[in-house]
């Protein structure tokens, strides 16, 4: 790829940091709007983490994805029906860079290079320092890095012996190598589970420390992918409460308190479940032995924790391997920290997820946990981002409906997130319409994903509940599209 020799100047353009899910699709946005921008990635080829080429990604090849079919291609774009419902990790690599050809966004692509710095000067002024020594100037930035360049590590871990090999999630590659060994997972998340299920196929014991619980949801409900059957957007699953969901659940797969696990914290439809067909059979044959959260490291190097859920005590484990599957901190490397503001829980305080109060030269997308798929929320935050900036880069030259519109997304940024209406979604039915009319019809309330107090002061990445999310984008991007229609 020749370097950045688009005739027009980089001062009239937007730079969109990070190839991957979301970073395609903000550029196939700007592009179809006819903004102006270029796309850098560290990496070789596009597909962010989905590239299995690349030495920092969090994913590995026998992993199992949790994404159905239809909450992981964008809709002008189908998949391959040769594709399985659930793909493997080669497969959406491979899908993402056929959809980066489509849309001709490798014309746009620089490959291998980072983004060392990149400060504001003033509105629409950007400095960027790039790996290849380049200085830029750039009217706008899209920060599409994702939420894993700062894994977050326990303060016990620094204690480990040499005897102990330690290592965060992100490097897992696979259980190959692991027989004979002792395994200790850490992590109450999907990336725990997933590595514990993996971990267990050849690893003399495994056990797994777990400090808040979760449900447990099959990949299918009622035959259909369990991420679709779950979704509760307004029009789907109006008639379906938490407790007839937990019901459903419970049935086919069980409780997760029932095995020894943690009873989760949160009802089912606003809780980060965990997605497996696996871990909760595991469990129950002993494969993995579920403990309660680490103490630390005693003298001679044994690790010691909190006793199963309901025993009390400490308990001693010879491990020879810990895996921390312990999330990760907000933040990104190349932006300074003043440059995105708090709220007073020090979350990053972004508008929708993506938005930072009083900027519209800056997106930041993929920057929360959210319960549900993630790729439709991206879409929506990357389709936005897009109308704002055209907007923005317009100024007077816009038409006046697309100025009313950015006025008024200006206004509800200002204001409180929760007065932004959840806009309704039209698409084929959820769990409800398999199970039949259980309750009387009615609209889902919006839901604010709860902070566990046992991660307060870890920085870590913020949870928001996915459907709420969704439904809050569709109203806002609502405002730009009436505008291109006029």
């Amino acid at each position: 790829m020749p370097e950045l020799s688009h005739p027009i100047p980089t001062r009239e353009k937007v730079l969109v940091i990070g190839a991957g899910p979301a970073g395609l699709a903000v550029s196939a946005a700007l592009q179809a709007l006819e903004v102006p921008f270029d796309l850098v990635d560290r990496a070789k080829h596009v597909g962010g983490i989905w590239d299995l080429d690349r030495k920092d990604t969090p994913v590995w090849p026998a992993m199992e994805m949790i994404s159905s079919r239809r909450t992981t291609q964008y809709e002008d774009l189908l998949r391959p029906v040769s594709y399985p419902e659930f793909l493997r990790p080669e497969q959406m690599g491979k899908y993402l860079r056929a959809y980066a050809a489509r849309h001709d966004l490798t014309e746009h692509f620089r490959p291998g290079v980072a983004v060392r710095r990149a400060r504001p000067f003033e509105d629409g002024v950007w400095e960027v320092e790039l790996s290849t020594g380049e200085i830029m100037i750039y009217r706008a930035v899209v920060s599409a890095h994702g939420i894993s360049e700062r894994p977050h590590l326990p303060e016990w871990a620094a204690d480990a012996p040499r005897s102990v090999q330690v290592m965060h999630a992100k490097d897992w590659t696979g259980a190959d190598g692991l027989e004979g060994r002792r395994v200790l997972v850490v992590g109450s998340g999907q990336s725990a589970a997933d590595i514990a299920v993996d971990a267990a196929r050849r690893a003399l014991e495994v056990r797994w420390s777990m400090r808040t619980g979760h449900w447990v949801v099959p990949r299918r409900i009622a035959g259909r992918p369990g991420d679709v059957a779950l979704t509760r957007e307004p029009s789907r699953l109006r008639g379906l409460n938490d407790r007839i969901a937990e019901t459903v659940i419970a049935r086919t797969v069980g409780r997760p308190q029932d095995v020894g696990m943690p009873a989760p914290e949160a009802p089912l439809l606003e809780d980060q479940v965990i997605v497996s067909d696996d871990v909760l059979d595991r469990v129950r044959e002993g494969r993995i032995t579920v403990v309660g959260e680490v103490t630390g490291f005693l003298e001679d190097g044994t690790l010691t924790h909190d006793a199963p859920r309901g025993k009390a005590g400490h308990r001693s484990f010879a491990a020879d391997l810990v895996v921390l599957a312990t999330g990760y901190e907000t933040g990104a490397d190349h932006l300074p920290a003043e440059v995105v503001p708090r709220t007073g829980q020090g979350d990053p305080d972004l508008f929708l997820g993506a938005f930072p109060r009083g900027r519209d030269d800056l997106v930041l997308l993929g920057q929360q946990r959210v319960s549900g798929p993630a790729l439709p929320i991206l879409v929506q935050q990357a389709d936005l981002a897009a109308y704002l900036l055209k907007a923005t880069l317009d100024g007077d030259a816009a038409p006046s409906s697309a100025r009313t519109a950015l006025a008024e997304f200006r206004r509800l940024r200002a204001g409180s997130e929760s007065a932004v209406p959840t806009a309704p979604a039209e698409g084929e039915g959820g769990l409800r319409e398999r199970l039949g009319d259980l309750v009387g019809a009615r609209s889902v309330r919006p839901r604010q994903a709860a902070r566990s107090a046992r991660d307060a002061g870890d920085d870590l990445v913020p949870a928001a509940d996915g459907a709420t999310l969704l439904a809050r984008l569709r109203t806002v991007r609502a405002l730009f599209e009436a505008d291109a229609r006029a």
